[in-house]
């Protein structure tokens, strides 16, 4: 679930999310990913989507197969923005690039009945929270709501950049069980969540319930109420929830 920051319409949201399938852990693997556009730089929603798309087509799972594969996606990017009919100051602009997060993570299936595991890579600041038996047991890669507000490293369309990104790559891992929940958030929502949660609070419970009807319409609202009651930045928010079923 996505949405645009507000006074925007939703081709103008430069957040991604993608899912191979079903938000339910039923197989033997399920990928799932988000990717966060910055503002500032032109295209960066469109730069966002590949990278998220090419995580979840399991091109890019380990830090040497997203360094191998970030060229391909700044040739595709370059291709796609530079064949429209653009203003000077916009191909100026252009010449930036652009820069997006990128949060992936695997989940598979153990031989042994009932248990599973999970491994994340991120570059930036989404995050990848784990909850099981009503208990926040992993919040990766921030841990706090303070460490938010500096300017991450980010990936870019840049191929001068490529090299860096091995310095800023965090992967992680851990177990599996029947009904743990994972979320996947760009930043400004995961910041509300730690936040929730450093005050006491169960912030898992009150995001949109995938078991309530329609929650894709309730989520809009739930961002405009965080947004009227200022516990939250004007940015795009996504939200990739996942369950690990019996």
């Amino acid at each position: 679930m996505s949405v645009q920051k507000a006074g925007h319409t939703p081709s103008e949201n430069e957040d991604a999310w993608a899912s191979e399938r079903s938000s339910t852990l039923e197989g033997d693997t399920l990928r799932v990913a988000v990717a966060d556009g910055a503002t500032e730089s032109l295209f960066s929603g469109q730069w966002a989507r590949l990278l998220a798309r090419e995580y979840v087509a399991g091109m890019m799972c380990e830090p040497p197969a997203l360094l191998e594969a970030l060229p391909g996606l700044q040739r595709r990017w370059r291709s796609e923005v530079e064949a429209r009919d653009l203003p000077w100051y916009a191909q100026e602009k252009l010449r930036e690039g652009a820069f997006a997060t990128l949060l992936g993570v695997r989940c598979e299936q153990s031989p042994r009945p009932g248990v599973g595991t999970w491994a994340a890579l991120v570059v930036g600041d989404s995050c990848l929270f784990q909850v099981r038996d009503g208990r926040l047991v992993c919040a990766f890669p921030l841990e706090k709501a303070a460490a938010f507000g500096s300017r991450p490293f980010l990936v870019s369309t840049h191929e001068g950049h490529t090299s860096r990104v091995g310095e800023y790559v965090r992967c992680a891992s851990g177990d599996l069980r029947p009904g743990d929940l994972l979320m996947l958030m760009t930043d400004a929502l995961a910041q509300w969540f730690l936040a929730e949660h450093e005050r006491g609070g169960t912030p898992w419970l009150t995001l949109p319930a995938w078991g309530s009807e329609a929650p894709h319409e309730r989520f809009q609202p739930f961002v405009d109420g965080l947004r009227a009651n200022k516990v939250i930045r004007n940015d795009d928010v996504t939200l990739a929830r996942l369950t690990v079923g019996a």
